[in-house]
């Protein structure tokens, strides 16, 4: 049998809420990696005037319920495409 560890945090123990500030986009990408997310930028802007419109977020930021809430609000919720990418841990 396994047992995962847990921790109990409340919204005032959690790191505070951000707004990302983005506009909304055709696509939208998400993930922890960095380096995914730098390529992407380099080979999207290579073509950007031929391409759909992209946002690119770190899923590091969007750790706080509220900026999650907002950011599918305000980007994700208009978007026509949607790419998480969730490897690793706990995180």
């Amino acid at each position: 049998m396994h047992i995962l560890a847990t921790e109990i945090a409340s919204l005032d123990e959690a790191e505070a809420a951000v707004d990302l500030a983005q506009s909304p986009a055709d696509i939208v990408v998400l993930s922890f990696s960095d380096s995914d997310l730098s390529a992407l930028a380099a080979a999207w802007q290579r073509d950007a005037d031929r391409l759909p419109s992209l946002r690119l977020a770190s899923l590091k930021k969007l750790r706080h319920p509220m900026s999650v809430d907002l950011y599918i609000d305000t980007v994700v919720a208009k978007a026509k495409v949607v790419i998480v990418r969730c490897l690793g841990g706990l995180d």
